[in-house]
């Protein structure tokens, strides 16, 4: 998938999210249900496993060592990519928190589950009202977004692997869909605003580079 189509395809994904998202919050409930698999007890070892691949230090650290990588190697460019991707992921998490804070959302297991603006101001948000939005989901689909637009013939691995990282969070218990698809929403929204307006976020020279003939 050439860059500007996978631009093209998140940016559809990111309105459909938008879309999906009050349906999501009204039906909550019975889609926990469903993406629960309780008596599947593999399955949930699998999640459990996939959702470290969530958090905000690993979706940073992934693009921030490829810039490392590229620096030992002296290709500046797609050094400064890497630290720009990692600065992209970091911003997603950090308006995660911000918002966390603002909306004060009860998670699944705690009192009042589901309820906005419980004990509103709670900052800083407690543990059991920091639902909305998934800060994995946020991290791991802005992780998810840059890495396709530097390698988009693998976009669809990417956007798979974060698709299970959000499954994780419902699945095991911390989160409700609709705090997933916020989550993947802003993720994405800050990612593509970082790889459209910042320089030097976009793709990386070595992948387009081509090999050289006549030599």
């Amino acid at each position: 998938m050439p860059r500007r189509g996978a631009m093209r395809a998140w940016g559809i994904g990111v309105g459909a999210g938008l879309l999906l998202l009050p349906a999501a919050l009204l039906a909550d409930r019975p889609l926990m249900a469903f993406f629960r698999p309780d008596a599947v007890p593999w399955l949930i070892w699998i999640l459990q496993w996939a959702t470290w691949l969530g958090y905000g230090l690993v979706d940073i650290g992934v693009p921030v060592a490829i810039g490392v990588i590229a620096w030992g190697q002296g290709d500046r460019d797609w050094a400064r990519r890497g630290f720009l991707g990692g600065s992209a992921v970091a911003a997603a998490g950090l308006l995660d928190q911000v918002l966390k804070n603002l909306l004060c959302r009860a998670r699944p297991s705690a009192a009042g589950a589901g309820v906005f603006f419980t004990g509103f101001p709670c900052v800083p948000a407690p543990y059991a009202l920091a639902s909305f939005p998934s800060g994995h989901a946020t991290t791991v689909f802005a992780l998810a977004t840059v890495l396709s637009l530097w390698y988009p013939r693998w976009t669809a691995a990417w956007l798979a692997l974060a698709a299970v990282v959000g499954w994780s969070r419902i699945a095991l218990g911390p989160h409700f869909p609709s705090d997933v698809v916020a989550g993947a929403v802003l993720g994405v929204s800050v990612a593509l605003v970082f790889l459209r307006w910042v320089p030097g976020t976009g793709k990386c020279k070595m992948v387009d580079r081509q090999p050289r003939t006549g030599q």
